[in-house]
C-alpha cells in the first residue's frame, strides 16, 4: 500500500528547524522573520501548520519568543530587590530608583492588583466632539446653558 504525497516530517526534523530558528526567536523576532533568516522559507507552510497544532513545537517557539521579556523581568526584579534591601538598611533612594519602582508598579502584572485602578475611561474622538459642539452652538440661541449641558451629556453618552 503506497501513500501519495510527501511523507510527514519527523519530530527530529522539526527540532532541527527549531534549532535553526532559535537565535532569531530569542532576540524577539517574529516567526516569519526567523523562518526567513534561518533560510527555511521553502518549509514555511509546514512550519506554520505545525505551529498551529499548539503542541511542543509551538510551545517552544512561544518560549523562545518570550525570552527577551523574561530577561527584562529578571533584571527589574533584581532592581526592586536591591531597592528593598537599601530601604531595609535605611539608606536614601535616588530619583532613578524611585522612577524604576514606579514603572515596575505600573507595568508589572504582579503589581496590578495593588496599584492599578480598574476604572476605564471612554475615549471620544475629536471629530465627534467638534460635531457635538457645533450642533450645540447652533442651539445656544434657542436654549439656556443648562439645557446645552444636558444635551452634551446625552450626546456624549450616545457616542
Amino acid at each position: 500500500m503506497t501513500e501519495q504525497g510527501r511523507p510527514e516530517y519527523t519530530d527530529d526534523q522539526y527540532k532541527a528547524w527549531l534549532e535553526d530558528m532559535a537565535p532569531f526567536l530569542k532576540i524577539g523576532n517574529t516567526l516569519y522573520y526567523a523562518i526567513e533568516k534561518a533560510m527555511l522559507t521553502q518549509h514555511k507552510t509546514v512550519i506554520y501548520e505545525k505551529y498551529r497544532l499548539k503542541d511542543w513545537f509551538s510551545e517552544k517557539i512561544d518560549a523562545y519568543s518570550r525570552y527577551p521579556g523574561e530577561i527584562i523581568n529578571s533584571i527589574f526584579v533584581r532592581l526592586v530587590l536591591s531597592v528593598d534591601e537599601r530601604l531595609k538598611q535605611g539608606l536614601p533612594l535616588a530619583d532613578e530608583e524611585w522612577r524604576n519602582l514606579r514603572f515596575f508598579a505600573e507595568k508589572h502584572r504582579s503589581c496590578q492588583p495593588f496599584f492599578v485602578s480598574r476604572q476605564e475611561v471612554a475615549q471620544v474622538e475629536p471629530d465627534k466632539i467638534s460635531l457635538i459642539l457645533d450642533n450645540l452652538e447652533k442651539e445656544v440661541i434657542k436654549s439656556s446653558y443648562g439645557d446645552i449641558s444636558e444635551q452634551a451629556k446625552i450626546e456624549l453618552e450616545r457616542k
